[in-house]
């Protein structure tokens, strides 16, 4: 799988320290993982990135921004990523609860309290990527499924179609930048106006066209740079 991390820590030593220990961990444990991990000096350059994240490892105590203040700005914009704090401050353990932060890694850092808490963090990821729903409204009723299961979202005259990996087809009222938005962190990618793609059911790519659960969706020249770069980004490749 590919990861996407984010170390908030003011003091270069210590974000190096961590940044080698999740190598170590995917070296020995998961060597066919991929973590793209980027490193923020301050919490403040990291909030104004808009980047979207699996994991933020924050620093509590820093200059200007603290951590916890770092983490309620994150909470505003995304319910989902797993904060972890890496800390001296084991004090702030019950503020952390208002931010639902995720888990505590306590400083010094060591290698095997790293390893346990880095194990569980992953499982609960996988756990996340599986499992995760979405309700949507039809005219009728709702529904909840799983994001796993939506091969791609396409714009039909004034509805949105849900295009399932069982073949069924879920009509409802809504715009594709919102659910753009929703999914940026499940994979899903525009390769065309109409067109919102799950990554994971992409067989093949020829073209301007790609095939994505046996159903052959076009390309646009408008979006190719950026949907190519996405998909190389996802590590799927043409296969």
């Amino acid at each position: 799988m590919i990861y996407k991390m984010a170390i908030v820590e003011d003091e270069a030593a210590a974000a190096k320290e961590l940044r080698t220990m999740m190598e170590r961990y995917r070296t020995e444990n998961a060597p066919m993982d991929e973590y793209r991990v980027s490193v923020f000096c301050d919490a403040y350059n990291f909030l104004v990135k808009r980047e979207v994240y699996d994991i933020v490892f924050l620093d509590i105590q820093m200059e200007g921004m603290n951590g916890m203040q770092a983490a309620r700005e994150i909470r505003k914009k995304d319910e989902n990523v797993l904060i972890v704090f890496v800390t001296n401050m084991a004090q702030y353990a019950l503020e952390s609860y208002e931010v639902h932060a995720y888990d505590f890694i306590l400083k010094p850092l060591t290698y095997g309290n790293f390893y346990m808490k880095f194990r569980r963090i992953l499982k609960q990821l996988a756990h996340k990527s599986t499992d995760a729903v979405c309700t949507l409204s039809t005219r009728f009723e709702k529904r909840r499924v799983r994001v796993s299961d939506i091969v791609y979202i396409e714009i039909s005259q004034h509805d949105l179609v849900f295009h399932m990996a069982d073949e069924s087809e879920i009509h409802i009222t809504g715009t594709m930048n919102e659910w753009e938005k929703k999914l940026e962190s499940h994979h899903f990618a525009r390769c065309n106006a109409c067109y919102l793609v799950n990554m994971r059911y992409i067989t093949a790519l020829y073209g301007e066209y790609l095939v994505a659960g046996g159903h052959e969706l076009r390309i646009s020249r408008s979006k190719k740079q950026s949907f190519l770069s996405e998909f190389a980004k996802y590590g799927g490749g043409s296969k």
